[in-house]
Parts: structure tokens; C-alpha cells; sequence
């Protein structure tokens, strides 16, 4: 079985003279992204790789919810993610190593958004907010195979839910 996590980075600032790529995350930002790595420890979630855009404000979010799970490899940074859209992530995802069958990627808007809506062959709305994370599986061996099938939203988390404890 295959499971993937896609993950729209955490709440991020908009300092003046900063490039895009450059920006850094808000302290809600780092606040959610703690939260939610907790969440994921505490229910043992534990992905085999994590992949990130090389943006500053997703490789933050992805570097706090590594540290609060206690990944301790290296996060993978795939410039595609970032300058990319729909069809370099899903080639992406279709050349992810099969030997890794758990994977987070983190990355932006609207290219998580229409991900979603991809794997779930929908073209309905769909929301990916700031720390938005939604994981899907299948019964693939091989991560080409997961882009080509039918794949389940497993479970969809966002912070303001977690805000409320």
C-alpha cells in the first residue's frame, strides 16, 4: 500500500523587499505547523520520506513537523514543487522511489488544491488551507501505479481545527 500526504506550507509573512521564494513563516505559521507534527506523533504517523519545495515558508513547515515526529532524515527539496504545477507533481509522484511507500510532500497553491482534486477524480472544489494536509492511499506497489488508479482520501487535516484544544 501506497500512502501519500500532500501539504500546503504553514501561515507565511509578506516582508517588504523579500522574494517570494525568500518568504518566512508568520509565528501562527510555526505555531500550526508544531501543532500538527504533534497530532501526527501522537497518532504514530511516521512517512518514510519527506519532500519539500525549496521555498523558505514549505521547507519550514516541513522542518517543524519532521522535528515534532522525529524524522531525522534529510528532507528532500524537488524544485518542481515550487515552479511547477499539476503535471510536474504528479510526474514527480509517479517517480517517487517504490521502496518508500509512506511520503509527505509540502508545497503550494493552487498546485495542492488541484492535486486533491486529481486523486480524488473530482472536479469539485476544494480548499487547501495554509498547514492543510490531506493523505491518500491505494493498493499500489508502485508509485506510478498510485497515479494512474483510484486512490482514498484517508484523512484531511486543517489547523483551525486543532486551534479549538
Amino acid at each position: 500500500m501506497k500512502t501519500l500526504v500532500l501539504c500546503r506550507h504553514a501561515k507565511s509573512d509578506w516582508p517588504a523587499g523579500v522574494e517570494d521564494i525568500q518568504r518566512p513563516l508568520k509565528d501562527r505559521g510555526v505555531n500550526d505547523s508544531t501543532r500538527l507534527g504533534k497530532l501526527l506523533k501522537f497518532h504514530d504517523f511516521m512517512p518514510d520520506l519527506i519532500i519539500s519545495s525549496p521555498a523558505v515558508r514549505a521547507h519550514s513547515t516541513a522542518k517543524l513537523v519532521a522535528k515534532q515526529i522525529g524524522y531525522s532524515k534529510e528532507i528532500q527539496i524537488e524544485s518542481e514543487v515550487y515552479f511547477g504545477g499539476l503535471a510536474d507533481l504528479v510526474q514527480l509522484i509517479g517517480n517517487l522511489p517504490n521502496g518508500s511507500d509512506t511520503i509527505m510532500i509540502f508545497g503550494h497553491n493552487p498546485t495542492m488544491e488541484q492535486a486533491v482534486r486529481y486523486l480524488q477524480k473530482s472536479q469539485q472544489m476544494f480548499e487547501m488551507p495554509t498547514s492543510g494536509m490531506a493523505c491518500f492511499e491505494n493498493f499500489a506497489d508502485k508509485w506510478a501505479d498510485f497515479i494512474g488508479s483510484s486512490c482514498r482520501m484517508r484523512w484531511l487535516q486543517v489547523p483551525r481545527l486543532k486551534r479549538k484544544d
